[in-house]
């Protein structure tokens, strides 16, 4: 069982083509690297993440016949494509899938045929397209509400004006005749 999370993007996986039958894959948020040894020329191979299509979550039979789900990152040649988790329960995979897809920006598949990917969530190039947030203030109605700054200001006594002296008087501080 393969398992990896996050902060360990450093494992050997196995690889047909190679010479000793596996790879040294890393993962890094921007760039996935690829070391093998075909016909004794060692290789390192230093793809974009961008490069590749998505993370893509596939649910299979094994040979006892029980489901088996296994997590990629899949890329248009298949030779650059890697496996991130395989699981025989769903328990953790959804999860891992949904933090792979966000700390690499790659969109969400499901593969439920081989070779068709279905997209998890609806895009717009590399945008993710939803519903949008409607921000309401304070759970009141619209004819109810004031502005920000008319929020923060008590509301005057209309009853009982305010004695307002001169502008001399404010200026100054002089309190006027008889004061």
């Amino acid at each position: 069982m393969l398992a990896l999370s996050l902060d360990q993007t450093f494992f050997r996986q196995a690889d047909s083509r190679a010479d000793d039958g596996a790879r040294d894959v890393f993962i890094d948020q921007s760039e996935v690297i690829i070391a093998r040894r075909v016909s004794g020329v060692r290789m390192r191979i230093r793809l974009a993440a961008r490069a590749y299509r998505g993370v893509v979550l596939t649910l299979d039979r094994d040979a006892a016949g029980r489901d088996a789900f296994r997590l990629s990152l899949v890329h248009p040649d298949r030779d650059f494509s890697v496996t991130l988790d395989e699981a025989s329960d769903d328990s953790n995979i959804v999860a891992n899938w949904k933090s792979w897809a966000a700390h690499l920006g790659l969109p969400k598949f499901i593969e439920r045929q081989p070779g068709q990917l279905e997209g998890a969530e609806r895009r717009l190039g590399s945008l993710a397209l939803g519903t949008a947030r409607v921000l309401r203030r304070r759970g009141g109605t619209i004819a109810k509400r004031r502005g920000r700054l008319p929020l923060r200001r008590k509301i005057g006594d209309v009853a009982r004006p305010r004695d307002v002296l001169s502008e001399r008087c404010i200026i100054s501080g002089w309190e006027g005749p008889g004061a």
